[in-house]
């Protein structure tokens, strides 16, 4: 592909010989001859001009105050994004239907729309829809009266359950369950722990994707939502009627629980987990291994990790830490005697 052209597509300002030819992109570390590459901040400068790459991607700031050797640049508003736009010039893959296996267990009343690629082993229950071009991989399977959106991808052993609703062009990946229990007991008269039965469902609106080993619990009534565009990682647990925003990203490891709603345009670390009930409210971003307790406001950035620190040291903070109601009354009664 000549670099013009790859300019045009990724809508990125080319500086340098339109006319090269690439051969594709890779990471600055790995880049070989005839690649482009992604450069985003001037740390990562010498390394690139060390590099065998045909030419980088860069933001405006970075090109008008760095030296690339004479390489040709391709500078972009966001070039993280266009770089991202760049890959998929190079290794996106047109869909092709791949037809459906003739093991495939479909269940009365339900169907399979046009050109999907449905691999073996995989089952759907009864009066379900699958949409077109819909691939389902091996060991999927699909309960009862679901529907599973145009275009979407599930990947290997992923198990819907039943009154289950998947959108348009979503990826699910393998081993990820959809519709299962939500967490829900009380103790009965001599402390038996009575099951809540779950009733409602689970929505997964357009342009999801949820990786690989997640669970989504089916609400106790009502829906549990996964509203258009957000994007999960991996091992993450969403609880029953939790609400998740629009375009909302998650790192590996999160838990919500149940009745947690959060908005659109938000950004939730690895490892957090969300009290039961509370609301987080749009565009707000949680660092990593924070335990939010109470709802938090839109726009916010919240936070609470301790810091990894010396074992001996934690010990001895654990053991102050254990101590301060103690040193804070002793506090209080200090300033009331330095006081009178």
């Amino acid at each position: 592909m000549k670099l013009s052209e790859l300019a045009r597509r990724i809508n990125a300002e080319l500086r340098g010989d339109g006319a090269m030819e690439v051969s594709g992109v890779n990471s600055l570390a790995e880049a070989r001859v005839g690649e482009v590459t992604y450069v985003g901040d001037a740390a990562r400068l010498k390394q690139a001009i060390e590099s065998r790459a045909a030419a980088f991607i860069v933001p405006a700031k970075l090109a008008g105050a760095a030296n690339f050797s004479d390489r040709p640049l391709l500078i972009a508003k966001d070039a993280k994004l266009a770089f991202a736009r760049a890959i998929s010039a190079f290794h996106a893959v047109a869909y092709q239907p791949l037809g459906v296996s003739p093991d495939l267990i479909l269940g009365e009343g339900s169907r399979a729309g046009a050109d999907c690629s449905i691999h073996p082993r995989v089952t759907v229950g009864h009066d379900s829809i699958i949409g077109d071009r819909v691939t389902l991989h091996p060991g999927v399977v699909v309960g009862d009266h679901c529907r599973i959106g145009d275009d979407t991808v599930i990947f290997a052993n992923v198990s819907v359950y039943d009154q289950t609703e998947v959108g348009a062009r979503c990826r699910i990946h393998s081993g990820t369950v959809i519709g299962s229990d939500g967490f829900s007991f009380t103790p009965d008269e001599e402390g038996r722990q009575f099951k809540l039965l779950q009733i409602g469902r689970v929505v997964i609106e357009d342009d999801v994707e949820i990786g690989a080993n997640c669970s989504v619990d089916r609400a106790g009534f009502g829906e549990t939502r996964i509203r258009r565009g957000a994007k999960f990682d991996n091992l993450i647990q969403i609880g029953h009627n939790v609400e998740i925003g629009e375009n909302t990203v998650v790192a590996a490891l999160a838990g919500f629980s149940g009745g947690t709603t959060i908005g659109r345009n938000c950004v939730i670390a690895g490892q957090i987990g969300t009290n039961q009930h509370i609301t987080i409210g749009d565009g707000a971003i949680i660092t990593a291994r924070t335990g939010v307790t109470k709802s938090v406001e839109a726009g916010k950035l919240m936070g609470g990790m301790m810091p990894a620190m010396d074992y001996q040291q934690w010990r001895k903070s654990q053991v102050l830490y254990a101590r301060l109601p103690e040193l804070f009354e002793r506090l209080k009664k200090l300033e009331q005697k330095l006081g009178s």
